[in-house]
């Protein structure tokens, strides 16, 4: 029997969401209730990496078990999220853009790219704590469009730049927006990761693919009522292993956009 194993992928947590990032800015009293909920469900959190080490060899999970990850590595997880996760004994994964430690979210457009990013003590000092540190790229982009050199270089250099800042291995990966192709799930593979975050909006389980687990994105608007439905299945379908034609279709959009953009 198939048993589902919800992954949470949040963001930003904070009171003062800037200005076009506020969809996937949750406040952090929201975000203890949703912890609190798990707790009260007898939900059993472990990281990403662990996780998906029970999918790979198929060894039987407790009831229970999710993971809690966060993308993108904003500073305002060590201030406000660690805290709440670690106070309730919860471990996360935190996937970081390795090229912008210390700096800001320049990726994101206007307002958005003034966000602070955690510095490299910060990261250690994560790391040093417990938080599970994966790489989410040197710059973030949209490693299904971009040239398979490119990604890589993103793939293989973010490992690397984490590795020889934390001194210690970094083995999951998640992809900038979720977006991927066979191609660059094979590169995450090929790198030495042994376990890779896509996104999805779906349930993943223990037969989901681990080069591309399926995560659910917590948003502004998620209350608690909706984070235990979430978890029971309803509103969330359980990832199958292959893409989904909307999936498929979107990415031909955005390269007929990107192309469209070069070639004016």
């Amino acid at each position: 029997m198939t048993q589902n194993l919800p992954v949470l992928l949040y963001h930003s947590v904070t009171d003062s969401p800037v200005p076009g990032f506020e969809k996937f800015t949750v406040h952090p009293d929201q975000f203890e209730s949703h912890l609190d909920h798990l707790l009260d469900d007898d939900r059993l959190v472990m990281s990403l990496g662990r996780l998906a080490a029970h999918i790979s060899t198929g060894t039987p999970l407790p009831e229970g078990a999710m993971a809690i990850t966060f993308d993108d590595g904003l500073a305002d997880f060590a201030h406000h999220a660690w805290p709440l996760l670690h106070a309730r004994g919860m471990p996360a994964t935190l996937y970081t853009v390795a090229g912008y430690i210390g700096d800001r979210s320049r990726w994101l457009p206007a307002d958005a790219g003034r966000m602070r990013m955690l510095s490299a003590d910060e990261l250690t000092a994560l790391a040093d704590d417990g938080v599970e540190i994966g790489a989410h790229s040197m710059t973030h982009p949209q490693l299904d469009l971009v040239p398979l050199v490119r990604a890589r270089q993103e793939i293989v250099e973010s490992k690397d730049v984490l590795e020889q800042l934390l001194g210690r291995p970094v083995t999951s990966f998640a992809y900038p927006h979720g977006h991927h192709t066979r191609a660059v799930k094979d590169l995450v593979s090929g790198a030495g990761y042994t376990s890779a975050a896509a996104v999805r909006n779906m349930l993943s389980h223990d037969r989901d693919d681990v080069f591309a687990i399926a995560r659910l994105t917590v948003t502004d608007a998620v209350t608690e009522s909706d984070i235990g439905r979430l978890l029971q299945g309803r509103g969330a379908r359980r990832a199958p292993r292959h893409q989904l034609l909307r999936t498929r279709a979107g990415r031909q959009v955005r390269r007929l956009r990107e192309w469209s953009g070069r070639t004016r």
